[in-house]
């Protein structure tokens, strides 16, 4: 793939990540107050597992203890339906956040992910985690390979409300020359912890919580160009998700 091929095509995509996606999400969440207990569990739902780990990468191994990945990741997470809870609050129909991620390949196909919030952004969102990845299978005729993956991780929403989701995810990627193509099914579990007292969120005064658990399917694109990538992913829980990331290998 030539300089200028990549530059036309996947410029507009870059500006749009490096920007917030600022076109298609606002920059901060609002959080109605007076939830009911089934209003939390779908926030739950919006909110845990919306922003659980995304693999946001080629699932083909780092390469052994040599191999390093790092990027910079946005993420929007569709929250009308948030509007229409407890006391309601203006009509916000997407949010979005960033991270910073780092990988690391510790022995032969399995590899760790960190991610975190980078300091500078002002959504009131923070969200720190990581992943685990095994490529433990690669067809010998084919560029097709299979992985496993684990993730963990802990997001806060303005100290009002936070959650902690774990994944298991198995992964078939299939690659052609500098493209990769990547599609998923697993698990998630989402727990959410909603804050009570007056500045809190539920309807009954008190802190309450919510603990749930549902399929999901993931689908994605990576791109390399030389050392660096750009990856598009959607992913499906109860709603879709969509996200993006560039990054770079060595």
């Amino acid at each position: 793939m030539s300089s200028k091929t990549f530059q036309f095509i996947f410029l507009p995509v870059i500006c749009a990540l490096q920007f917030g996606w600022a076109p298609l999400a606002s920059a901060s969440l609002v959080i109605p107050k007076n939830l009911t207990s089934n209003e939390i569990k779908k926030a739950t739902e919006i909110l845990g597992y919306s922003s659980a780990c995304k693999i946001l990468s080629n699932p083909f191994p780092l390469g052994g203890y040599s191999g390093i990945e790092i990027g910079y990741s946005t993420e929007v997470i569709s929250t009308g339906e948030l509007a229409s809870f407890g006391m309601k609050a203006p009509s916000q129909n997407e949010t979005s956040y960033s991270l910073v991620t780092f990988g690391k390949g510790l022995y032969n196909n399995l590899d760790v992910f960190f991610q975190f919030s980078p300091l500078s952004q002002d959504e009131n969102i923070s969200n720190y985690g990581g992943q685990l990845r095994w490529g433990f299978y690669q067809a010998e005729y084919v560029p097709a390979h299979l992985s496993f993956l684990a993730s963990g991780n802990n997001v806060n929403f303005q100290n009002k409300i936070s959650t902690v989701s774990t994944a298991f995810d198995l992964v078939a990627g299939f690659s052609v020359q500098d493209v990769t193509l990547y599609t998923g099914i697993g698990l998630v579990r989402s727990i959410g912890s909603f804050a009570g007292g007056p500045d809190g969120v539920t309807d009954t005064g008190v802190r309450a919580r919510a603990d749930l658990s549902q399929s999901h399917y993931v689908g994605g694109i990576n791109v390399k160009f030389s050392n660096a990538f750009l990856a598009l992913e959607l992913d499906r829980y109860t709603q879709a998700t969509y996200s993006g990331k560039l990054g770079a290998r060595f």
